[in-house]
């Protein structure tokens, strides 16, 4: 908890606080494994997974009366927008920000990046492209990534390719929001909140639109990708949270 929260230290000026996210990625009910391991769909189709990649940003806090904390975004800066990949442990935990004081019951992010920053070109920091999240034959990032392999995959190799992205009617980016429970966080001098997220990469494929492997192993367009991003969408759920005392955190090693 101390190293998650330690990139965003409590602000005397401002009075407001780190909140901290944390994501564990699973598929169904095991555990998800970029070796190589084989899952399978709930109508049969077998598949394993090399690479699980995607961009959040806009965060928001929503206050038990109702009101929002919005966390900043810089049009200079890629601060606000994070890259998650399951295959790198530091990238699954990070503060979205200094938060004001209160009580806050539900959070809301996007994934994927939004309009004006999908459409500005080569940008730094999370938002580099040198990360591999950058389309090079259109302008504008992908927002998720997923690959892998499925003896069901009508390609060559049996390849399964997913990238989301694109702007307008058909976007990959998918507003997500989630009610965090009885267990509010309470942003204070005297604590720091965890969020604790987890997401179900079978949600890919058994969410509101049910893939079948053999009719779509890739989708490497905007358009092609739809059903697959509202299934994106219910990717998340939050597992619990955490409002750690100070003094229990500082002695955290």
């Amino acid at each position: 908890m101390a190293a998650l929260l330690g990139g965003c230290s409590p602000s005397a000026e401002t009075n407001a606080f780190p909140v901290g996210i944390e994501i564990t990625h699973h598929v169904a009910t095991q555990p998800l494994r970029l070796d190589g391991t084989l899952y399978k769909t709930s109508a049969g189709d077998e598949y394993s997974l090399d690479h699980v990649r995607y961009y959040l940003s806009n965060f928001r806090l929503r206050r038990a009366d109702g009101t929002w904390f919005v966390n900043p975004q810089s049009a200079e800066s890629s601060q606000g927008y994070f890259l998650v990949d399951a295959a790198l442990k530091e990238s699954l935990t990070f503060p979205i920000g200094l938060v004001p004081p209160g009580e806050y019951s539900g959070i809301e992010f996007l994934i994927g990046i939004d309009p004006v920053r999908n459409g500005a070109g080569v940008q730094s920091g999370e938002l580099d492209p040198a990360r591999g999240m950058f389309w090079t034959w259109s302008t504008g990032y992908i927002f998720f990534k997923l690959e892998g392999h499925s003896p069901q995959s009508s390609s060559k190799k049996h390849e399964l390719t997913y990238h989301l992205g694109g702007n307008g009617p058909t976007s990959g980016a998918r507003l997500v929001f989630l009610p965090l429970g009885k267990e509010s966080i309470k942003v204070n001098a005297k604590t720091r909140a965890q969020i604790h997220l987890s997401a179900d990469i079978a949600q890919v494929f058994e969410g509101a639109n049910r893939i079948r492997i053999a009719e779509l192993s890739e989708a490497m367009s905007p358009k092609a990708g739809m059903p697959i991003a509202d299934n994106v969408a219910g990717l998340f759920s939050v597992e619990h949270v955490h409002n750690v005392a100070v003094a229990d955190n500082a002695a955290a090693p």
